[in-house]
């Protein structure tokens, strides 16, 4: 069996931070940890911990949130020109 028929499940009933690897040989532990760490990274889990850890104030964060959108405009608005 090769890397691409494994079946994985992701999430954990009852834990949504969570994620599951599963493996049956020993030689799959360096695959499994592999799979294990971009689940981990796909699932946001450290994203939002690292996000939790000080207060972002609502304005400062929408205020965030308009400047980008105002950058990915004009990124935008150049690529239609060209």
């Amino acid at each position: 069996m090769n890397k691409k028929q494994k079946q994985h499940q992701s999430i954990i009933p009852g834990n949504p931070t969570a994620v599951n690897v599963t493996g049956t040989q020993r030689e799959d532990l360096a695959f499994a940890l592999k799979m294990w760490k971009r689940k981990v990274k796909d699932s946001g889990v450290l994203e939002s911990i690292k996000e939790n850890k000080t207060f972002t104030k609502p304005s400062v964060a929408k205020r965030a949130e308009r400047i980008d959108a105002a950058y990915r405009q004009r990124m935008q608005d150049l690529r239609m020109k060209n």
